[in-house]
C-alpha cells in the first residue's frame, strides 16, 4: 500500500496542470481531498498485481483516500495496528456517504485513540455513529440514491448448470416476492416432490420466469408448455458429435472420449462455461433454444475499410474470447476491436484478424496515447509494454510477466511468435496415409 502511494505521488496531478486532451488525463479516483493521479495509473497497478483494472482502481482509490482524509487510520495501518483491509472498509464507509474531507477528518481525529483498543465489530458501530452525528443529511442522501440503484444480476456458479442471483428491491417488492416464492414452494410439494424446502424455492423463483406456469402453480396445478427461450452461442468440438477420426477421438467407436479419459466431451459456452453433453441435454430440454453456429478462426481474407465486417469480428471474438489486456477476464462478445497496427487510410489489407483484438476503452485509449504499446506477431498473440517498461505476452495459453526473462530469451520468444503457424506439406498420390 505504501508502494501504491509513492507511485500515486509520482503519477499526481493538480488542478492548473496543463494536459492533452488526446492523451492521458487527471482523474480524482477517491473522494473529496485525494489527489489527482492519471488516469492509466490503474493499467499499470492491474498488471504487475496480475489483477483487473477494476480492482486496480478499488485499490488505488482506498490508499489515496485513506492517505488524504484518515491521517490517523493511514498511521495504524503502516505501524501494523489495523489490517488494512479493515482501515479500507472504514475509508469506504465514509466515502460512500460523500462525506468532505473536513468532517471525514473530524471523524478520523475521534477514532484515533480507539484503533487497536476496542474490537472490530464496535470500531465500525462507532463510526457510524459519527457520521449520523456530523452528516445526518448524506445518511438519508444514501438511503434515496439506493432505492436509485435497485438491480437484478445474475451470474454462473462454479458448476455451469447452477446460476447464482442478486437482486436489490424495495422492501415491499421483495417480501410480496418471498410469500409468492414461498406459495410455489409448497404447491411443489403437494404435487410430490420430494426436493429439500432451498431446492423448492429456487425450483419456485425459475418458475415465476415463466409467468403463465407460475399462475398455474398458484392455482394448484403445472402446465410446463410454458418454456423460456434464449439465445446461445455455443462452441462445439468435432468430438462433441461423435465425428470418426475427429482429433481426440481415439476409440474410433459411436462414443468419443475426452483427453482425461471420460466418456462425454466437452462443449463450452461463452456465458456457462464447460458443459458436457449430458448437461447441453438438460440445458437444451427446458428451453427453446436459438444456437448460433461457430465459424472457423482460421481463412478471412483482410479488407481495406476501417469498418469491421461480422465474420471478422465474429472470428476474432471467437479466438480471443477476452480482453487481450494482460490478466483480463472480460467477455470480447461486447468489447471495441481495436486494430493493433493503427490504421491508415489509403493502406490496402489492415482490417483483418491478425491486426485486431478486442480492448475496453479505457485500455484502448492508453494505447492510442502511445502510454502503453502494443504488438500482435501472430493472429492472436499480443505483446504489451507498460509505461514503466513492464513487458507482457498474453495469448490463447494465458499472460506471461516477461519481466524477468533475459532479453535474450524474449527475443527468441518474439522469434517462435512471428513464425507463421505451421502447415503439413500436401499428401502426395500414393503415399501412405
Amino acid at each position: 500500500m505504501r508502494a501504491i502511494a509513492e507511485l500515486a505521488a509520482e503519477h499526481s496531478w493538480t488542478t492548473t496542470d496543463e494536459y492533452d486532451v488526446i492523451g492521458e488525463r487527471p482523474v480524482r479516483l477517491g473522494a473529496d481531498g485525494s489527489r489527482l493521479v492519471g488516469e492509466f495509473l490503474p493499467l499499470e497497478i492491474a498488471a504487475i498485481k496480475g489483477i483487473s483494472v477494476t480492482a486496480a482502481t478499488f485499490l488505488i482509490r482506498d490508499v489515496l483516500n485513506l492517505e488524504a482524509r484518515h491521517p490517523a487510520l493511514w498511521r495504524a495501518v503502516r505501524a501494523g495496528t489495523i489490517p488494512p483491509y479493515k482501515a479500507c472498509k472504514l475509508a469506504q464507509l465514509a466515502a460512500h456517504y460523500e462525506l468532505t474531507q473536513e468532517q471525514t477528518l473530524a471523524i478520523d481525529t475521534q477514532l484515533a485513540g480507539k484503533i487497536g483498543r476496542i474490537g472490530w465489530q464496535r470500531l465500525q458501530r462507532l463510526t457510524r455513529g459519527l457520521i449520523g452525528q456530523l452528516a445526518a443529511d448524506k445518511i438519508k442522501a444514501a438511503a434515496q440514491k439506493a432505492r436509485d440503484a435497485r438491480f437484478v444480476r445474475s451470474n454462473t456458479a462454479d458448476e455451469a448448470v447452477v446460476t447464482e442471483l442478486w437482486a436489490r428491491l424495495d422492501t415491499t417488492d421483495a417480501q410480496q416476492l418471498e410469500a409468492t416464492i414461498q406459495a410455489i414452494a409448497k404447491s411443489l410439494l403437494r404435487q410430490g416432490d420430494t426436493d429439500t424446502l432451498d431446492v423448492r424455492r429456487a425450483k419456485a423463483l425459475g418458475i415465476l420466469a415463466t409467468p403463465a406456469r407460475a399462475q398455474a402453480m398458484l392455482e394448484g396445478t403445472d402446465d410446463q408448455r410454458y418454456l423460456p427461450r434464449t439465445k446461445v452461442y455455443l462452441h462445439i468440438t468435432p468430438e462433441l458429435l461423435g465425428i470418426h477420426g475427429a482429433p481426440g477421438n481415439t476409440t474410433g467407436g459411436d462414443d468419443p472420449v475426452t483427453p482425461d479419459g471420460g466418456s462425454e466431451p466437452i462443449a463450452r459456452s461463452e456465458t456457462l462455461g464447460p458443459l458436457v453433453r449430458s448437461q447441453l441435454a438438460e440445458l437444451f430440454g427446458t428451453h427453446r433454444i436459438t444456437i448460433t453456429p461457430v465459424i472457423h478462426a482460421d481463412g478471412e481474407h483482410a479488407v481495406d475499410s476501417y469498418e469491421i465486417p461480422h465474420r471478422i469480428r465474429e472470428t476474432v471474438t471467437l479466438r480471443d474470447i477476452c480482453e487481450i489486456f494482460p490478466y483480463s477476464s472480460r467477455s470480447a462478445r461486447n468489447l471495441d476491436l481495436d486494430h493493433t497496427r493503427p490504421y491508415t487510410p489509403g493502406t490496402a489489407g489492415q482490417t483483418s484478424p491478425d491486426n485486431l483484438g478486442p480492448l475496453t476503452r479505457k485500455t484502448h485509449r492508453a494505447k492510442t496515447s502511445r502510454r502503453w504499446h502494443l504488438r500482435q506477431p501472430r493472429s492472436g498473440t499480443f505483446w504489451w509494454r507498460s509505461p514503466t517498461g513492464q513487458r507482457y505476452r498474453v495469448g490463447s495459453d494465458g499472460t506471461t510477466d516477461l519481466h524477468h526473462h533475459s532479453p535474450l530469451e524474449r527475443r527468441i520468444t518474439w522469434l517462435l511468435d512471428s513464425r507463421p503457424p505451421h502447415t503439413p506439406p500436401p499428401e502426395q498420390p500414393g503415399s501412405p496415409g
